[in-house]
């Protein structure tokens, strides 16, 4: 009887699953976007664990991402979202193969630590690169974190290890706000560490900080382009105002809003950079020129400084902002097609500027060319990007040849350092040795001498004998 209710009991409970399961299909996902503003962000992974079904629906990029713009990722489960989203063990790896010189098995960061301790004491340029990380420190930020606790001396780790394991970046400004914000809120340096690098390497923001930073200023490019097709009236006043916006691009580029918003917001706005990229900065940055458009319409020259310094929108939230997130487009195609007409302009600028270097035979054929440029421009945009890609590669890849090569010359220093003291050593010996021969053959002369003197004594005695 006992068994006979159990058996009834699961029957029941297998029903109610399946229909819950059917409920739940790709045609009524719709049900699901109402059900999880209600679900912590601990609940919702563990719902989408149930099944596969849950799985697909729950973590997709539209679900996950309408949760976040709603404002429902608590802050106490901000760091579950990021190892849920992150691929850091991918991270992990790269890392393990790129150290295999070194023979590491475990304890990764610890180990970068004390090899980063050795590179500052035997590589110039790293030791460079410590010393400007360890100015900026105190310009990053002012909590108590930092101020009394151990915030200061994690940033200068962190920043330090990434510099030992990514040195064609080594250090540049705004690093330091962005880690400064990872601290704040996770007290963990060696996790704050891992996402760093996952920003870097899988976020492509090492495309930014590389020499010359030439991702930087595709990105202003980039920006411009989309505020002047957004709002081209305040477009059109500030280039005939010779205002130059730029002085805020660069500032929420490189430290991808780190060192404008305050905590609460930037951390919202970087779960959306963590979905979309960087066409989540792009997004934030036209809605944030959005609240600035009426004042910047009426600023001319002069007033622009002043507002530049007492401008107060860090103070929006992300409420306010994540209103309008989905009003703007910004496809992966636009980018790469600015992409490529940034490289384009680059091309033309450079031909113009240098025209003025040739004689007018040669301005005649560079002339000619760019009448071709112009009617083929379409077809010449991707060759030229990938022109200039490839000059930044061979470039990097110069830099380590050229760190290799100053290896090596450091070890045949040494060496010939080695030969020279020995050879220095073996004259002395062979000085020494010429010594004691010559101390040794006037002894032999000597007794050689007494030996004649008393052989020619005993002669004479001999002879006056005879006589």
């Amino acid at each position: 009887m006992k068994k006979t209710r159990q058996s009834k009991r699961q029957s029941d409970i297998n029903i109610i699953n399946n229909k819950f399961k059917s409920l739940f299909t790709k045609d009524n996902s719709n049900i699901m976007f109402h059900i999880l503003p209600y679900l912590t962000y601990k609940e919702v992974i563990s719902l989408s664990n149930t099944n596969k079904s849950f799985f697909i629906i729950i973590r997709s990029h539209k679900s996950i991402k309408s949760y976040i713009i709603n404002s429902k990722l608590q802050p106490e489960h901000r760091l579950l979202f990021y190892i849920t989203n992150l691929n850091i063990s991918e991270t992990k790896s790269t890392i393990e193969k790129e150290l295999s010189e070194y023979n590491i098995k475990s304890d990764y960061y610890k180990k970068i630590l004390n090899l980063s301790k050795e590179a500052y004491i035997n590589d110039k340029r790293f030791k460079k690169i410590c010393d400007e990380i360890g100015r900026d420190l105190h310009r990053t930020f002012y909590n108590e974190k930092f101020k009394k606790g151990n915030g200061s001396l994690m940033l200068k780790n962190i920043l330090t290890a990434l510099g030992f394991v990514r040195p064609e970046i080594g250090y540049c400004q705004g690093m330091n706000f962005i880690v400064g914000a990872l601290i704040n809120f996770i007290n963990d340096e060696e996790t704050c560490f891992w996402i760093f690098l996952h920003f870097i390497d899988n976020i492509k923001l090492k495309d930014l900080y590389l020499q010359n930073m030439p991702d930087y200023l595709i990105k202003l490019y980039q920006i411009n382009f989309f505020i002047k097709e957004y709002y081209p009236k305040m477009h059109h006043h500030l280039k005939t105002t010779r205002i130059n916006l730029d002085i805020f691009f660069s500032k929420w580029i490189l430290t991808v809003f780190s060192n404008f918003l305050d905590f609460d917001t930037l951390y919202n706005v970087w779960d959306l950079f963590i979905l979309d990229k960087w066409k989540a900065i792009f997004k934030f940055s036209i809605i944030i020129a959005s609240y600035m458009k009426d004042d910047l319409i009426n600023i001319d020259l002069h007033t622009y400084s002043s507002y530049v310094r007492n401008n107060s929108l860090n103070s929006l939230k992300f409420k306010e902002l994540s209103r309008y997130y989905n009003k703007y487009k910004i496809t992966n195609s636009k980018l790469n097609e600015l992409k490529e007409d940034f490289y384009v302009e680059q091309l033309k600028t450079k031909l113009e500027i240098n025209n003025s270097e040739f004689d007018n035979n040669e301005n005649y054929y560079i002339s000619n060319y760019q009448s071709q440029l112009n009617n083929f421009i379409n077809n010449l945009k991707r060759p030229v990007e990938l022109l200039q890609i490839q000059i930044t590669k061979l470039n990097l890849e110069c830099e380590k040849a050229k760190k290799k090569y100053e290896k090596k010359l450091l070890i045949v220093k040494e060496l010939k350092s080695k030969i020279e003291n020995e050879i220095e050593s073996k004259v002395a010996y062979e000085s020494t040795l010429n010594l004691l021969k010559s101390e040794i053959y006037q002894k032999e002369d000597k007794n050689i001498f007494y030996s004649n003197k008393n052989n020619i004594q005993i002669n004479d005695i001999n002879r006056y004998s005879d006589i």
